[in-house]
C-alpha cells in the first residue's frame, strides 16, 4: 500500500503555505494557526492532515500530523508527524535550524532529523541527516555531499514560498534535501477560481491558482512500468505535481491553501479540502 506517501507529499507541501503574512514586521504579535485538511481519493475520504504554523518576529515553527482515515486504517496502520523551525531571511528566504519527522507503517517506524549549521568562514549552510533505523547504503549515497549544502527542508521551503505568494503570484523555486532525495519545489501561476462553502470545506470566496511541481535533482529511482509513485522519476521525464488554490478563510486573516487537486498521483482523482481553521494563543506568550 503506497497511498500515504504521495498524499503526504502533496498536502504537506501545500498546507504549510499558511504562514501568516502579517508577521513580517519585527514588532508584529506572534501568530498561531491550526489548519485541518481532509483528503479524498476517488470520492472516498482517506484521512486528515492537521497543521500548525506559528510566527514570532523573524522566527517560524511549523508542525504537521497525519493519519489514515477509518477506511484506510482498516487496511494499513500509518501515521506521520513532522516539525521544522528556523528564521526568515537568507538567500532562500528561510534559514532552517532543525527538522524532525516520525513515520509509522504497520509495525515499523522511521525517526529522522535534519540539522543545519553555517560553518565558520562559509556562506553555505551545512546539512546533517540522521535516521533510526539507519538508512541503507544506497540511500546514504543517493545525494552527493556537494549537492546538500544550501538546501532547506520541505516544511521550511513551504514557509518561504508562502511569503512570496503574498505578492499575488505563486512563482518561486526552492532547493530541498529530505535525507534521501534532492529536488526543487517549483511554483507557477494558474487561473483563479471561486470556491463555494459546502459540507467538505469551510472556505468560500475567490482563490488564487497555483501549480506545484517537484523537479528531481538526485536520489530519484526510475518509476516501474505503470507506476504512479510520487517520489520516482516519471517515465516521460515530466515533473510530477498538483494544483492548488489559496484564499483567505478569515476576514483580515492570512492567505492559506484552501483546495488541492491531483489527477496524476494515482489512477483516480485526489482532492484536498480545507476543513478546519482555528486561531490559537501563542505558545510562549
Amino acid at each position: 500500500m503506497t497511498l500515504p506517501a504521495p498524499l503526504r507529499a502533496a498536502v504537506l507541501t501545500l498546507a504549510v503555505l499558511s504562514t501568516p503574512l502579517d508577521a513580517r514586521a519585527a514588532d508584529a504579535p506572534p501568530q498561531h494557526l491550526r489548519l485541518g485538511y481532509d483528503v479524498y481519493v476517488g470520492g472516498l475520504k482517506m484521512g486528515r492532515m492537521t497543521l500548525e504554523t506559528e510566527i514570532s518576529g523573524p522566527n517560524y515553527r511549523v508542525t504537521v500530523a497525519a493519519e489514515a482515515g477509518d477506511l484506510l486504517a482498516r487496511l494499513i496502520k500509518w501515521s506521520y508527524t513532522a516539525e521544522a523551525d528556523g528564521q526568515f531571511g537568507g538567500v532562500n528566504g528561510v534559514a532552517p535550524r532543525h527538522f524532525h519527522s516520525l513515520r509509522t507503517l504497520r509495525d515499523k517506524t522511521w525517526d529522522a532529523t535534519l540539522a543545519y549549521a553555517a560553518p565558520y568562514g562559509t556562506t553555505q549552510t551545512a546539512v546533517t541527516f540522521t535516521q533510526t533505523p539507519p538508512p541503507s547504503a544506497d540511500d546514504v549515497n543517493a545525494v552527493p555531499p556537494d549537492q546538500r549544502p544550501g538546501t532547506v527542508d520541505l516544511l521550511s521551503a513551504a514557509a518561504a514560498i508562502s511569503r512570496h505568494a503574498e505578492s499575488g503570484t505563486c512563482t518561486s523555486r526552492l532547493p530541498v534535501y529530505d535525507g534521501r532525495r534532492r529536488y526543487d519545489v517549483l511554483m507557477e501561476d494558474r487561473p483563479a477560481r471561486r470556491i463555494e462553502k459546502s459540507d467538505y470545506t469551510v472556505f468560500e470566496g475567490e482563490a488564487i491558482g497555483c501549480r506545484v511541481s517537484i523537479l528531481p535533482v538526485a536520489g530519484f529511482r526510475p518509476a516501474s512500468r505503470g507506476s504512479q509513485n510520487f517520489w520516482t522519476a516519471a517515465p516521460d521525464g515530466k515533473p510530477r505535481g498538483f494544483d492548488l488554490w489559496i484564499g483567505r478563510p478569515l476576514p483580515g486573516g492570512p492567505v492559506v491553501p484552501v483546495r488541492l487537486e491531483a489527477g496524476e498521483l494515482f489512477f483516480t482523482h485526489v482532492i484536498g479540502h480545507l476543513a478546519q481553521v482555528e486561531v490559537l494563543p501563542p505558545s510562549n506568550p
